[in-house]
């Protein structure tokens, strides 16, 4: 059994990626709330160019998606860092440096740790916002098992001088939707709107203007956390 974002289940053929990275997520009680199964016809009709083993790992991501959904949550492609208690997301369109920037982050702050560099997992609740680690975790495979509360959440976008604001809600919904999972059923759609929207009221949002320099991140330290 397994326990990610609170949600206790067992898996079956979803691949060795995923049982090699989930193994921090391993549990050995508790009640698991659903099977989470790959079938043959899953891995045949994904479409993702990657080996079988591959595509079961990224299809047991999407279903894992939709159950987190149920539950109020949701997952944002982003590289979340962890410093003071708090958790920041950095997302991006690929190549733009998300990565690049939270490594910025940790020379910065010697006591700073990835939560996860690429699907972390976001859950209201009580007071805020709460990110947590997960096994589907990017390229080289950077996660912790753990729960943060999350201090600010910033779209990176490449410029020649580095800026910071907040983003007005009607678009940080847009940004937050083209980054997260947006090919479900309506009712699935309907929950993760509203997630969306517990996200935005409780999350300063925020558009980042970035060099590919730490100037970026020491400007972003500064308008998120306040140093």
């Amino acid at each position: 059994m397994y326990k990610v974002a609170g949600i206790v289940f067992e898996a079956k053929d979803c691949g060795n990626a995923f049982t090699a990275r989930a193994e921090k997520y391993r549990v050995g009680e508790g009640v698991p709330e659903f099977v989470l199964t790959v079938t043959e016809e899953e891995v045949e009709r994904c479409g993702i160019e990657a080996s079988e083993d591959g595509k079961r790992y990224m299809v047991s991501g999407s279903k894992f998606y939709v159950e987190l959904i149920k539950r109020g949550g949701m997952m944002l492609h982003s590289s979340a860092v962890a410093v003071g208690g708090k958790a920041y997301l950095f997302s991006a369109d690929p190549g733009v440096g998300k990565s690049t920037h939270t490594g910025y982050w940790l020379e910065l702050f010697p006591e700073a740790f990835i939560l996860n560099d690429d699907k972390p997992a976001l859950l209201p609740e009580a007071g805020g916002v709460t990110a947590y680690g997960t096994p589907w975790s990017g390229k080289h495979d950077i996660s912790v098992n753990a729960g943060v509360p999350v201090g600010g959440i910033a779209f990176i976008e490449r410029a020649e001088t580095n800026f910071i604001e907040p983003m007005p809600s009607g678009e940080a919904v847009f940004r937050l939707l083209s980054q997260t999972l947006r090919h479900v059923k309506r009712e699935r759609m309907e929950a993760l709107l509203g997630t969306l929207d517990r996200v935005i009221r409780s999350v300063p949002i925020y558009r980042l203007g970035a060099t590919n320099d730490i100037s970026a991140a020491e400007l972003a330290c500064r308008a998120m956390i306040k140093v």
